[in-house]
C-alpha cells in the first residue's frame, strides 16, 4: 500500500503524463504566487495580516518538502538536491521570523530554486524549452535578479545606518544596482573596510553575471541530440559529435529527457 502510494506521488511530482503536468502546473502557479509575495514582502511586512500569509506559506513549503521526501523514499537522495536545502532555509525564515528577521531576504532564493527545477521546465511549454537556449538565458537572468535581491538584503542586514542615505531596503537595492552596473553615483558609499570589500565583490560578481547573460543572449542556438558519449548539445549545423566525432543521428525534439535516455556505452 505504502509503496503504491509512493509511486503515485512520485509520478505526480516527476512524471510527464497529462495528470502529472496538471499537478505540477498547479504547484508551479502556487510557487510563483509565493515568490511574488516574497518580492513585495519587504514593503508590506508591517501589515497586520502579514504573519498569517507567512504561516500559510510555511505550511505549503513544509507539505511540499515532506511530499518530496516521501516520493524520494530516501533522506540521502532528498538532501542531495540544492532545492531541498533552499526550501529548508526558506522554511526556517518563515517559522522563526523574529529570530531570523534580518535574513528574510533569503526567501527570494526560492525563485532560483523554482526556475532550476524539473517541475518548471516540465510545465512551461510542455517541456519544449528544457535544455535549450531559452532555458539557459532564463536561468542567467533569474540568477542576476536573485543575486540583486540577496545582495540588497545582505546590504540592509550588515550595513544599515552606516550611511545617512542607507536606511531601508529600497536604499540598499539602489546601492546594489548602481554598484553592479558600475555607475557609481557616489551618493551612498560604504566607507568601512568591510563595506569597501563588499562593494568590490558586488562589482566583480555583477560584471561576471552581466557577461554571462550577454554570452547566453548572443550564443548560437544548439540542437539536442543524444550521443553515446554523453554529449547532448551541438551546433545546429553539426553533423558529427564534438565529443567523440561519431556521426550524429537525427535531432531529438523537445527536452533533455531525450538526451538522458540516449544509450550509454561504446559505439
Amino acid at each position: 500500500m505504502s509503496n503504491g502510494f509512493r509511486s503515485r506521488v512520485r509520478a505526480l511530482y516527476f512524471g510527464h503524463t497529462e495528470a502529472a503536468l496538471r499537478f505540477q502546473g498547479w504547484l508551479l502557479a502556487l510557487d510563483l504566487l509565493i515568490i511574488g509575495f516574497f518580492v513585495v514582502s519587504q514593503f508590506i511586512q508591517e501589515q497586520p495580516w502579514f504573519w498569517i500569509a507567512d504561516l500559510v506559506i510555511a505550511l505549503f513549503v513544509a507539505v511540499d518538502l515532506g511530499a518530496r521526501l516521501f516520493a524520494f523514499g530516501s533522506l540521502r537522495r532528498w538532501l542531495k538536491y540544492p532545492e531541498t536545502w533552499i526550501d529548508l532555509v526558506v522554511l526556517a525564515t518563515l517559522m522563526f521570523p523574529a529570530m531570523l528577521h534580518n535574513w528574510g531576504f533569503l526567501r527570494i532564493l526560492r525563485l532560483w530554486s523554482v526556475v532550476r527545477s524539473e517541475r518548471f521546465w516540465n510545465v512551461i511549454n510542455r517541456g519544449r524549452w528544457d535544455e535549450t537556449y531559452v532555458e539557459d538565458l532564463t536561468k542567467a537572468i533569474v540568477t542576476l535578479v536573485v543575486f540583486i535581491f540577496c545582495a540588497a538584503g545582505l546590504t540592509q542586514a550588515l550595513f544599515l545606518g552606516q550611511h545617512p542615505k542607507l536606511s531601508n531596503f529600497i536604499d540598499a537595492l539602489y546601492f546594489v544596482t548602481t554598484s553592479l552596473t558600475t555607475t557609481g553615483y557616489g551618493d551612498i558609499t560604504l566607507d568601512s573596510a568591510g563595506g569597501r570589500l563588499f562593494s568590490i565583490a558586488l562589482m566583480l560578481i555583477g560584471i561576471s553575471l552581466f557577461f554571462t547573460i550577454a554570452q547566453k543572449a548572443f550564443a548560437p542556438p544548439h540542437k539536442i541530440i543524444g550521443c553515446a558519449c554523453g554529449v547532448a548539445r551541438h551546433d545546429n549545423d553539426a553533423r558529427f559529435c564534438k565529443g567523440c566525432g561519431e556521426t550524429l543521428p537525427s535531432p531529438l525534439r523537445g527536452t533533455a529527457r531525450a538526451a538522458k535516455e540516449a544509450p550509454r556505452g561504446g559505439g
